[in-house]
């Protein structure tokens, strides 16, 4: 009686659920890096909208979590009318973003732009 095709059925059915237990570690992480940044965008997202004077100014964190899940960056894209309004908000993100992750490097995209000084009060 020969073991030769039963062994390498359960070789390769071994292999397989190698791969799907991969595949599904792979994914979790995934996710998990995903709902980390959408934590850390709507903290700053939601600082920015409860600051009054900065209510209104068109300002967009972005963040973006690696695989290896540190440091974590965080891209603020935008116009703001002034330069002291520019380093409120600097001081803001970079306040609300080391409440969720200390880790994270902050990137100032703002541009300094005095037609947007037209904002909503």
């Amino acid at each position: 009686m020969s073991l030769g095709p039963m062994a390498t059925m359960l070789l390769l059915l071994i292999g397989l659920l190698v791969v799907v237990g991969v595949g599904v570690k792979l994914y979790d992480g995934k996710r998990k890096r995903e709902i980390e940044g959408v934590h850390l965008q709507a903290q700053v997202s939601d600082a920015l909208l409860r600051d009054p004077d900065l209510y209104g100014l068109a300002v967009t964190p972005t963040a973006h979590v690696p695989w290896s899940g540190t440091p974590a960056r965080l891209d603020v894209v935008g116009r703001v009318p002034e330069p002291q309004l520019r380093e409120r908000v600097l001081q803001l993100v970079d306040r609300e973003a080391r409440q969720v992750r200390p880790d994270v490097v902050i990137v100032d995209r703002l541009q300094i732009d005095a037609s947007s000084s037209a904002r909503v009060a």
